[in-house]
């Protein structure tokens, strides 16, 4: 899991995780939380359920809104949807740097797994 803030820069790193786990426990077991100071807000998709854990530290979380059963957005919507999708493209363009480093696609070679966590974490502060 990694963080990123609003002018797309690189703020929080975690450890890798191999295998299956939630998003909800990626970011329990980052540690991100103890980060977090009152009235910060976090950003993320529509299917990251972790507003009940950034409202006990007092923090809130933002998603995009989606029309569900409406056919149009109401105007308090439409202006927060802006407002996040300015956000939105700033964060994409760092996923998208992210994603240039080729070596962590697909398996990565045995003799090099005790190292993959510092390996990352430097690939994600020369971005």
């Amino acid at each position: 899991m990694i963080g990123i803030t609003p002018n797309g820069a690189i703020s929080f790193i975690s450890e890798l995780y191999c295998g299956s786990i939630s998003d909800k426990q990626l970011f329990i077991k980052s540690k991100l939380m103890d980060l977090l100071e009152p009235n910060d807000v976090v950003m993320a998709d529509k299917g990251f359920l972790i507003e009940t854990e950034l409202a006990s530290v007092g923090c809130k979380l933002q998603c995009p809104a989606f029309l569900r059963d409406k056919i149009q957005f109401d105007v308090s919507e439409m202006v927060s949807n802006c407002r996040l999708s300015n956000v939105r493209v700033t964060v994409e363009r760092a996923i998208g740097r992210i994603k240039q480093y080729k070596y962590f696609e697909g398996a990565l070679p045995y003799r090099s797994l005790h190292n993959v966590n510092r390996v990352f974490f430097y690939c994600m502060h020369v971005l």
